[in-house]
């Protein structure tokens, strides 16, 4: 398997990952934003994971199965248990770095059309998990908004 082939299987595994933060997150006043944005990632995460598949096929790199990414990141793989704002936005921020960990590793072996769609989209993790989550967890105990997502 090679690096954009492992980013694919590590997108599935976190766009499972953020729905599951998504549905359990509790015991937040501000519950409502911030389930919301968590259900906005998921969304941005799985157009994302679409197009980069349907890019990698169309190119000739084969899409890896569900059970290629569980196997490749079974480690990764977070448990269904209620989670309060902060540990969920930590546990978000942790994947987003994940992803543009990987983005990176697999730009060195794809054509530049798709390392060039893989830096935007590195750009736009790295603005929610750097900026957005960062000012988020300064507040997250205090039960303000996660964040306000106007200016994407």
């Amino acid at each position: 398997m090679n690096d954009f082939q492992k980013l694919i299987c590590f997108l599935k595994i976190a766009y499972h990952n953020l729905t599951t933060l998504h549905r359990n997150l509790v015991h937040d006043a501000g519950w409502f934003g911030n389930h919301e944005q968590l259900g906005k990632w998921y969304g941005q995460l799985s157009d994302q994971l679409d197009d980069l598949t349907e890019t990698g096929i169309a190119m000739g790199i084969a899409e890896p199965s569900i059970k290629d990414a569980v196997l490749a990141y079974s480690g990764d793989m977070i448990t269904c248990e209620p989670r309060e704002l902060p540990e969920t936005l930590r546990m978000t921020q942790d994947i987003f770095h994940r992803i543009i960990d990987l983005m990176q590793d697999a730009e060195k072996t794809v054509p530049a059309a798709i390392a060039n769609k893989l830096q935007e989209y590195e750009y736009h993790w790295n603005k929610e998990a750097n900026y957005k989550i960062a000012h988020a967890i300064g507040s997250a105990g205090r039960g303000g908004p996660v964040v306000e997502d106007d200016d994407d």
